[in-house]
C-alpha cells in the first residue's frame, strides 16, 4: 500500500476507486529496514524520479529527497499559478556577487525542493535541444549523444497531445514523427489556446523585425528550431476527471499515477544526503557503498547501503556539493577546507553555467486590446509564442563573422582565474564547438511572449553562454548551501549576445501588428532602451536588470576527463566503479533552452544505460 505523509484524502480517493498503491513514500527511516538497496538515488527531482521509476520495475530502489511530498499542493499542481508564488517547494539560493553596471549585484536563483524538484515549480515551457546542439555535445567526446540517438529517449518519456481542430485553427501545430505518445510525461497546448489574437500578432511582428528570416515552424521540437517561431506547448496535461489542465511534473508523471506504481520503490522525503560512503579498491578505483543521511531539519543520522549502483540526481547546485563533502573533487581545494580527498577530480563544481534572462520587460496594453484573446483572461502560461533567431538572424552577416572570430579566439584567462574551467583547452574547445553550431542553425537567443491582464511581457534570454562559474562548498556542514558563482556576462561574447537580444525586444515594441496592441509610449514607459540607443546605453541596462535564466547546468560535466570532465558518456563518475550522475549537472553546454524535457531524455537514457550494465553482468 502506498504510504505518504499528509495525503490522507488522496489515499482515500484512490481506495474508493479500488486502486491498489504499492510505492512507499515516507519520511520515517524506520520504515526502510536494514537490507541494502540495489540502487540508491540521491534526490527526488526531475531526473531522479524518472530513473527510479525505470529501475524499480525489477530492482529495489531507494530515493532520498530532502524536500516534502506535496501531492496535494494546488500551487504546484495548477499550471496557471503565477510563477514564483510561494509554496513549501520554492527555495532560493543567494548567488555569489555577480557582474553589474555599478559594481556587483546580489542575485538569487530559484529552485524546487520537493518531490518533482524544479519540475514542480518551473514554467513548464516545452523546449527541446536542437540537432546542432546535440551534435556539439557528441563532438565534445560523448558518442551516442547526438540528436538521432537522443531523440528516442525524449519520445519515450512523452505523451504528446496534439492540438484539437480549434487550437489548430488558432495557430497550434505539431510534427507527429518527433513526438512520443505513450510515455509518462503529458505535453500539450493549453485548453483553450491562450490569447490567440496576441499569438498571431507576436508571430507577424517577429517575422517583420527579423526581415522575414525568422519564419513560422509547425513544431520547434523537431531539432531545427533555429530561425523559427511558433505557438508553444508546455509539459501539462488535460485531466479528464477534473476537466482542467494540470502540471506534468516528474512526480505526477513518474511517481504518483497508478500505472507508475513500483512495489520495489521506496521514497524517503524530508532527509538530505550528507555524504556518499565509499571504499577504495586495490587499483585505486572508488566504489560507492551507501549514503549517510539525516533529517533535513537536523537530527539523528542514518546509513543505508547499496549493492549495485548509486545515482546522484540532486541537481547542478547540490550534486557537486555532495561529491565534495564525500572527498571527490579538486584535491587541493578539498584539503584546504579540511576534507581528506578520496578521488582527485578537479572538474567537480567547475564548468557551471546558466543563461541570462532579460525579464524586466512588460509593455502596457491599449484599452481596446484588453480582451481575453489578448490578455489570456485568468489562465496564463509563460511563453505562448517563442522565437529562436540564429546568429545571422540577430547580428547580420558581418556581426556573425565577428562573433565567429571572437569564439574561435576566445581568451580563457578569466575563467581559469576563477576556477570556472580546469584547463584553457576546456573553454577553447567548447567555444569552437559553439561557433560550429551557429554556422549550422543553432539559436543565438530566445524571445518569448507572455500575455497578462494589463500588459504583455516580451522576454529574451541567451542560449549558449560562454561565461563559466563554480559550485564549491566552504564548510563540511551539510546544512549550509554551497557557494554558487555563475560568473554571468564575464565574457565579451555573452555581452554582445545580451545587447543584441535587448535591441530586438525594443524593436518588437514599436513594430505592428504587435505595437498596435500597446499604448503609444509603451517602450519608454517600460524603461527598455530606445531603438537606436548606443551599445553602451543598452549594455548598462542589461547589466542593471538581467536575472538568472534558472537553467543551471554543467557542474559535473560529461566530457573527457582531461578537459575537466566528471562523468563518461555512460554517466559514470571517472575513477569509480558504480557511481553515476543523472541530472542537469552533466550537460556540458547549455543546449537545452529550457531544461526539463531534455532532462527527461537524460533520465531515460541513464536508466537504460544502467539496466544494460545489469544485463551485461548477467550474461557475463
Amino acid at each position: 500500500m502506498w504510504k505518504s505523509v499528509n495525503v490522507l484524502h488522496y489515499i482515500l480517493f484512490f481506495t474508493l476507486l479500488g486502486l491498489v498503491r504499492s510505492t512507499v513514500i515516507t519520511n520515517d527511516t524506520s520504515d526502510l529496514g536494514t537490507t541494502p538497496f540495489e540502487y540508491i538515488i540521491v534526490g527526488g527531482g526531475t531526473t531522479a524520479l524518472a530513473v527510479a521509476n525505470r529501475l524499480a520495475v525489477n530492482h529495489s530502489v531507494l530515493v532520498v529527497e530532502r524536500g516534502p511530498d506535496l501531492v496535494n499542493d494546488e500551487v504546484i499542481n495548477d499550471p496557471f499559478t503565477k510563477f514564483g508564488t510561494p509554496s513549501p517547494c520554492h527555495f532560493q539560493i543567494d548567488l555569489a556577487p555577480q557582474m553589474g553596471f555599478n559594481g556587483s549585484r546580489m542575485i538569487p536563483m530559484t529552485y524546487g525542493s520537493c518531490l518533482g524538484g524544479s519540475s514542480s515549480i518551473n514554467t513548464m515551457i516545452g523546449s527541446r535541444p536542437t540537432f546542432a546542439g546535440m551534435s556539439a555535445i557528441e563532438a565534445l567526446g560523448n558518442p551516442g549523444w547526438g540528436w538521432n540517438d537522443f531523440l528516442p529517449y525524449m519520445q519515450k518519456s512523452e505523451t504528446f497531445h496534439p492540438p484539437n481542430p480549434t487550437q489548430h485553427a488558432e495557430g497550434a501545430d505539431f510534427i507527429a514523427v518527433v513526438h512520443g505518445f505513450d510515455g509518462p510525461v503529458g505535453v500539450s497546448f493549453a485548453q483553450p489556446l491562450i490569447a490567440p489574437t496576441l499569438q498571431n500578432a507576436a508571430k507577424n511582428t517577429t517575422n517583420t523585425v527579423f526581415e522575414g528570416e525568422v519564419a513560422l515552424s509547425p513544431d520547434m521540437g523537431d531539432g531545427f528550431s533555429g530561425g523559427h517561431y511558433s505557438s508553444y506547448y508546455h509539459h501539462i496535461h488535460f485531466n479528464e476527471t477534473l476537466q482542467m489542465d494540470r502540471r506534468s511534473s516528474s512526480a505526477w508523471s513518474y511517481l504518483y499515477p497508478q500505472a507508475q506504481q513500483r512495489e520495489r520503490l521506496t521514497v524517503l522525503t524530508g532527509h538530505r544526503v550528507n555524504n556518499v560512503l565509499t571504499s577504495t579498491g586495490a587499483g585505486g578505483n572508488v566504489t560507492a557503498t551507501g549514503v549517510l543521511i539525516e533529517p533535513t531539519g537536523g537530527g539523528t543520522t542514518s546509513t543505508f547501503n547499496v549493492s549495485r549502483e548509486l545515482v546522484l540526481s540532486a541537481g547542478t547546485i547540490y550534486s557537486p556539493a555532495i561529491l565534495q563533502r564525500s572527498g571527490i573533487g579538486n584535491a587541493t581545494f578539498l584539503q584546504s577546507i579540511g576534507i581528506k580527498p578520496v578521488l582527485d577530480l578537479p572538474g567537480v563544481g567547475a564548468n557551471f553555467q546558466d543563461q541570462i534572462l532579460l525579464t524586466n520587460v512588460s509593455f502596457s496594453l491599449t484599452p481596446s486590446a484588453n480582451i481575453t484573446n489578448v490578455t489570456g483572461g485568468g489562465e496564463v502560461l509563460l511563453a505562448v509564442v517563442v522565437a529562436h533567431p540564429t546568429a545571422t538572424d540577430t547580428l547580420g552577416s558581418n556581426g556573425t563573422s565577428a562573433m565567429d572570430k571572437m569564439l574561435r579566439n576566445i581568451s580563457a584567462e578569466h575563467a581559469l582565474s576563477t576556477n570556472g574551467i580546469v584547463t584553457s583547452e576546456t573553454l577553447t574547445t567548447q567555444a569552437a564547438l559553439i561557433a560550429d553550431t551557429y554556422q549550422i542553425d543553432h539559436p543565438l537567443i530566445e524571445i518569448f511572449y507572455t500575455p497578462g491582464p494589463t500588459g504583455i511581457n516580451v522576454w529574451a534570454q541567451s542560449v549558449l553562454p560562454l561565461s563559466r562559474g563554480t559550485i564549491r562548498i566552504n564548510t563540511t556542514d551539510p546544512s549550509v548551501d554551497p557557494i554558487a558563482d555563475a560568473q554571468y556576462l564575464t565574457t565579451e561574447v555573452d555581452m554582445v549576445v545580451a545587447i543584441a537580444a535587448a535591441r530586438r525586444v525594443s524593436s518588437i515594441a514599436v513594430t505592428p501588428p504587435f505595437s498596435d496592441l500597446l499604448i503609444e509610449n509603451a517602450l519608454a514607459e517600460a524603461g527598455v532602451p530606445q531603438v537606436g540607443a548606443t551599445d553602451e546605453e543598452v549594455g548598462q541596462w542589461v547589466l542593471s536588470t538581467y536575472t538568472p535564466g534558472t537553467h543551471p547546468i554543467g557542474s559535473n560535466s560529461m566530457m573527457p576527463r582531461e578537459l575537466g570532465g566528471v562523468v563518461s558518456p555512460e554517466l559514470l563518475v571517472y575513477g569509480t566503479t558504480n557511481l553515476r550522475i543523472a541530472d542537469a549537472s552533466v550537460i556540458p553546454l547549455s543546449v537545452f533552452p529550457h531544461t526539463t524535457l531534455g532532462l527527461y531524455g537524460v533520465a531515460e537514457k541513464a536508466a537504460e544505460t544502467i539496466l544494460q550494465a545489469v544485463a551485461a553482468e548477467s550474461e557475463g
